[in-house]
């Protein structure tokens, strides 16, 4: 990302902070809200969040989610929905999904549950669950109807109040919804020791923010219906900070020649080369690729531009 002072990338867990603690893999059950520097805990990372999951809000007391210019890269906002309706759109063009069943999908990574409001319009049942207390405390609140405020940045210490704007059709299909705290490198827990598959996984900007990529990866098989897909969208953006090095799934160069990258047992090269082979020996098949690109707002004057990859994958 371009800049080390920003506190917030999209979907699940993405920061680009640097100095930034650590994913915190010791308890598989809940974060720890009492944990002042856990950044995602902060009210601070909660009012980027809202903004990034629910953009209209602001716009009745005059604040856009990008200030008004020519060519305002508009076609970056609502994310977390258009992740939502790319695998609706995978599972309807799927050939070989003959029966199309959506019953079940597992939102890893909910934050305050943008995509979850929108696979909730397509699925009969959303089981969403993120790492962070407070964005599922918040993600319930939005559920329940409450009337919600959250600031929004402008010019270094000044913010504008507003309301929360959920999107339309929320309350037809809020029922259908259950947030819960869980941890995307221990799926057996947050899907109740597999007791539960799902037709349709989305995994918004989490991959390259998890401690163990690998462990999150390879619980799949036993939480995938077959025919069922599974969407990622990642920037591959790995830091120390929280994969360590050698869990990254590529982006590494060679420690011990010039050469740009290792060998590909390393997990050198493109994280994309060591996804695809770890999907296809868990017994996926590739079945869409395209870019999606992301606006984060840091305050009305300055933005993050992110071009994320996605590729979704149908079960055998």
């Amino acid at each position: 990302h371009e800049t080390p002072s920003t506190n917030l990338a999209p979907g699940g867990h993405m920061m680009s902070t640097t100095n930034q603690p650590q994913y915190n893999n010791n308890n598989n059950n809940s974060s720890d809200a009492n944990d002042e520097d856990n950044i995602y805990e902060t009210q601070t990372s909660l009012d980027m969040y809202l903004g990034l999951h629910y953009p209209s809000s602001g716009i009745q007391e005059g604040v856009h989610p990008i200030l008004p210019h020519d060519s305002a890269p508009l076609h970056g906002l609502n994310f977390p929905q258009r992740v939502a309706r790319l695998l609706v759109s995978c599972m309807d063009k799927d050939a070989s999904n003959k029966s199309k069943q959506r019953t079940r999908v597992l939102d890893v990574g909910c934050a305050v549950g943008g995509s979850s409001f929108e696979l909730a319009k397509h699925f009969e049942q959303v089981e969403a669950f993120d790492f962070s207390q407070s964005f599922v405390d918040t993600a319930k609140r939005i559920q329940s109807g409450q009337d919600m405020t959250f600031s929004v940045s402008m010019e270094a210490d000044i913010t504008e109040s507003v309301s929360l704007v959920r999107p339309e059709g929320w309350k037809e299909v809020a029922h259908k919804i259950r947030f819960f705290v869980g941890d995307a490198c221990n799926l057996q827990q947050a899907t109740q020791n597999h007791t539960i598959t799902f037709d349709g996984v989305v995994m918004a900007n989490l991959l390259c923010r998890l401690p163990d990529p690998m462990a999150c990866l390879n619980a799949l098989p036993q939480v995938v219906n077959k025919d069922g897909i599974v969407l990622f969208v990642t920037p591959f953006s790995w830091l120390t900070e929280f994969t360590p090095r050698d869990s990254w799934l590529g982006g590494k160069n060679s420690s011990s020649s010039s050469s740009t990258t290792t060998s590909a047992n390393d997990n050198g090269g493109y994280s994309i080369d060591t996804l695809t082979r770890v999907m296809e020996a868990n017994g996926f098949v590739k079945i869409h690729e395209e870019e999606m690109p992301l606006v984060i707002r840091e305050h009305q004057r300055k933005y993050q531009y992110i071009v994320s990859q996605a590729t979704a994958w149908r079960r055998l």
